[in-house]
């Protein structure tokens, strides 16, 4: 680089003028010597004033400490100022989240900035930060049902926050469901380990192992068991809904989610009522149709979606 380009380089670094590719390049310059003692006997300003304030003939060992100070220094300076704009540049993206929601009949396959993949059901939205913090990694299931695959990190945990459940884990693969319209919540746990805990008081936080899941409907969850084998990627990556001796209640919960629209209906009047079925695509009122024929339930249209009835 010619001398008048550092010059002027080195000017616009002490202005604040400098973008983030040259900050770069202006360091990189720094590390490689290019701004060393010669680069000094450039800069008039620092020069005269060594001259003008010294009042005795200042020795060339000492006037070559002096430049070595000089030089240190303004490193110091720099590298101070680069940390502090990189940390500014950091925290802004960790505040910047971007929200995904999952049209009808698709499916939504993210990656994160961690490596960590989230695929996504229809009708799902989805929270996340353009960056995350150094010491934890958090993202917000707002509705739907989501499959996370998580980066392992032991240093930095990752946490999913759906309506009043927090799904925690290192490395390890699951499924959070948040219907909150219908105050229902579920994960299930396919590989490794997560803790789960909750804005309620007097939660006790649980751990799940493979092949758990755990289950809250308003304030009440019970933990249970499933067939973890061969269920998951069948489905979820085609957008398919799977119920397996579903209560009537979460089925519903997730067509309303599926097609994100709305399903009125009394949760006591579906007590103890259970459902299995495969479907994709297929238009909202032939899934009702089939879901409710069994239990000789009836539905009828309102402007916000339908009415379940008995």
């Amino acid at each position: 680089m010619k001398s008048s380009e550092k010059k002027n380089l080195y000017r616009r670094f002490l202005e604040k003028e400098l973008n983030a590719a040259e900050l770069d390049e202006f360091f990189l310059l720094v590390e490689n010597g290019e701004f060393d003692l010669d680069y000094l006997d450039m800069m008039p300003a620092v020069k005269e004033e060594l001259v003008i304030d010294s009042p005795v003939k200042i020795r060339p060992v000492f006037k070559l400490f002096i430049k070595i100070s000089i030089a240190a220094s303004l490193v110091l300076i720099s590298a101070l100022a680069y940390l502090a704009q990189r940390k500014a540049e950091n925290l802004k993206q960790q505040t910047s989240f971007t929200t995904v929601i999952v049209p009808v009949g698709s499916i939504k396959i993210i990656t994160l900035t961690d490596h960590s993949v989230v695929t996504l059901n229809s009708g799902s939205v989805f929270k996340y930060p353009a960056a995350f913090a150094s010491g934890s990694r958090k993202v917000f299931l707002i509705k739907g049902k989501g499959f996370f695959e998580i980066a392992k990190d032991k240093h930095r945990p990752f946490t999913v926050y759906s309506a009043k459940l927090s799904t925690t884990a290192l490395g390890t693969s699951f499924t959070v469901e948040n219907y909150k319209n219908y105050q229902l919540e579920k994960i299930r746990l396919y590989t490794g380990k997560v803790e789960i805990g909750s804005q309620q008081k007097g939660f006790t936080a649980l751990k799940l192992i493979p092949g758990q899941q755990y289950s809250q409907v308003g304030d009440a969850g019970e933990k249970s068991v499933f067939d973890n084998e061969n269920q998951l990627k069948s489905y979820i990556e085609e957008g398919t809904l799977e119920f397996n001796n579903t209560s009537l209640t979460e089925a519903l919960a997730q067509v309303a989610s599926y097609y994100n629209t709305t399903l009125q209906f009394e949760k006591q009047d579906l007590k103890g009522f259970a459902i299995s079925g495969r479907f994709r695509n297929e238009p909202l009122k032939d899934v009702l149709k089939t879901l409710l024929f069994t239990h000789h339930l009836k539905f009828k249209k309102i402007p916000e979606g339908y009415v379940i009835m008995n």
